[in-house]
């Protein structure tokens, strides 16, 4: 596999500035286009139901205690209902904040007030399952100005936010596979899995979209992970990298931990802290739906952590080794090793009667032959 050596720095100032062009502030107008847009992935061409023509969306910035307000065009064929900002305590936005119906041709402005005490990671999406495959995004609460923030904990000031959501891909029209799934009453299987909206460099004609972040060494970074997929509870995780989780659906945990990987189960978020600090080199970002399956590279959802310097980085970047994940993982084998054991514990066994009954057949013997008369 070959990677082409970009200016990711300047490919990251852009990406965080379109980020921020869907920040807010007090009184600040948020505007959404619904509209079709094309896209290529998986070297095919297809239109998809998309906002300001993204996929996914734009993230919205807020502070807690305020009031958006947002904008919403709708220049698609169908009606779509939004779904804003409530997270799993159910106290992030006012009832009637949550959601709204924008009909094909109209406009519509929604005032949005966040909670005092909110801070965290939340998203918004169409309602219909089959708009809310690629009409979704991230909607991050920052504490109120001057405020003893909750989360994220021990973060230096300067830290950066980086939206990860984990979606998926259709190359057929998603509108059709949905309306199957209504009928058949099957499962929605997807053809691939996407990091902010890309599948990664293990799918065909993939590579140069793969989802990159360029970081500093020593440096932390808090990511934002949102589940956007239909029906799949997914695993993510970072080679040679901890994740600190501080937070999860839009709420500061108490104690937070540190683990090598974390699941999302359907509509869920996490925050979570990453530090950089491993031997310079590209790590991949993995995105996984079931962690016990053998090794696929073909199944494999990938973005990829750069570290900034000279150096010559691993060719294929390094994978994560989830739990039964790894390259040397097999069933087989573990199959055959189970087997060897067993085989020893039974010879062990055997062994263990075999002495038993020579010894008490010895012991016999001896008693015999001292109660015998001269």
């Amino acid at each position: 596999m070959t990677f082409q050596k970009i200016n990711t720095s300047l490919v990251l100032i852009i990406f965080f500035a379109v980020q921020y062009t869907a920040s807010t502030q007090n009184n600040t107008n948020i505007h959404f286009v619904i509209e079709e847009t094309s896209f290529d992935r998986l070297c095919q061409s297809k239109k998809i139901l998309t906002i300001n023509g993204r996929f996914p969306g734009p993230t919205i910035y807020a502070r807690a205690g305020e009031t958006l307000a947002l904008d919403i065009e709708n220049k698609g064929k169908d009606n779509v209902t939004m779904f804003c900002c409530r997270g799993t305590g159910s106290r992030h936005v006012k009832f009637d904040q949550v959601e709204w119906l924008v009909e094909a041709g109209s406009k519509v402005r929604k005032n949005i007030t966040i909670s005092d005490d909110d801070e965290g990671t939340l998203w918004w999406h169409a309602l219909d399952i089959w708009q809310r495959a690629t009409v979704h995004g991230a909607f991050i609460v920052h504490p109120k100005p001057g405020t003893n923030q909750a989360l994220p904990f021990s973060m230096p000031h300067d830290h950066v936010d980086i939206p990860i959501i984990l979606g998926e891909w259709w190359k057929k029209d998603v509108k059709e596979i949905f309306l199957e799934y209504v009928d058949s009453g099957g499962d929605i299987n997807s053809d691939a899995f996407t990091i902010n909206g890309q599948p990664g460099d293990f799918y065909p004609c993939s590579n140069n979209g793969t989802f990159r972040i360029e970081v500093d060494i020593g440096k932390k970074y808090l990511l934002r992970v949102v589940n956007a997929a239909m029906s799949k509870t997914l695993y993510f995780g970072i080679a040679r990298h901890n994740l600190t989780v501080i937070a999860m659906d839009g709420s500061p945990i108490t104690e937070p931990f540190t683990t090598d990987y974390i699941e999302l189960t359907i509509q869920h978020s996490i925050d979570c802290i990453f530090e950089a600090n491993q031997q310079p080199n590209y790590y991949y970002m993995v995105d996984v739906m079931n962690i016990s399956e053998v090794y696929d590279t073909n199944k494999i959802t990938t973005a990829i952590i750069e570290y900034q310097g000279s150096y010559i980085p691993s060719l294929p970047p390094l994978l994560p080794l989830l739990p039964n994940f790894s390259p040397n993982y097999d069933k087989s084998s573990s199959r055959d090793y189970l087997y060897v054991i067993m085989t020893f514990v039974i010879l062990g066994l055997f062994f263990c009667t075999t002495c038993a009954v020579w010894y008490r057949q010895t012991n016999r013997a001896h008693r015999s032959a001292m109660v015998t008369p001269m």
